[in-house]
């Protein structure tokens, strides 16, 4: 099976484990919109460094609320004295770009490109994210995943409520 094909079973595996048993939460049978739900990242993952200073990840998701006031950021830091840390203590620290030899983040990606479908379904998508130092080459790397919805606090000083994510360690591919 190709690279391509493996992925998109994997995604479908993933995505088909975290909806069974739960139902949509678009719209009830009456067709009136669904409570909100505080967003819930199922997997973030299968990262892939590509040339010219990017590379992508996989993420299934799920966030109600609609799509204005949303934001995403995922980050890959890798080498240096990243690998002195265990992924609990690097999602505790604040700064963990400087201890990093390669830092790639979706900062700066375009916008348009960093989107978020917050409509109640699974969401699978890939998203890139760029150089901010360094190389990224084929091996461990510490990835934060962090989905604002639009219920979340603008400012991001309140997590309680509108925020997911997803901090550990993950094995980037060539």
């Amino acid at each position: 099976m190709r690279r391509s094909g493996a992925l998109t079973a994997v995604a479908a595996l993933a995505l088909s484990l975290v909806a069974a048993g739960q139902p949509h939460a678009g719209a009830d049978v009456a067709g009136r919109a669904a409570a909100y739900h505080h967003p819930k990242v199922a997997f973030v993952g299968h990262a892939r460094a590509l040339p010219g200073g990017r590379a992508e990840v996989l993420a299934v998701y799920r966030c109600w609320g609609g799509n204005r006031g949303t934001h995403l950021w995922v980050s890959l830091k890798q080498g240096g004295q990243i690998d002195d840390h265990t992924a609990k203590e690097l999602s505790q620290m604040e700064g963990t770009s400087e201890l990093a030899r390669a830092w790639y983040d979706t900062n700066p990606v375009a916008p348009r490109k960093v989107q978020i479908n917050c409509n109640g379904s699974w969401q699978v998508q890939r998203y890139v994210v760029k150089r901010e130092k360094g190389t990224l080459r084929a091996g461990r790397a510490f990835m934060q995943f962090c989905l604002f919805d639009s219920h979340s606090d603008p400012q991001g000083q309140d997590l309680s409520k509108g925020f997911a994510y997803n901090y550990r360690f993950v094995y980037v591919h060539r």
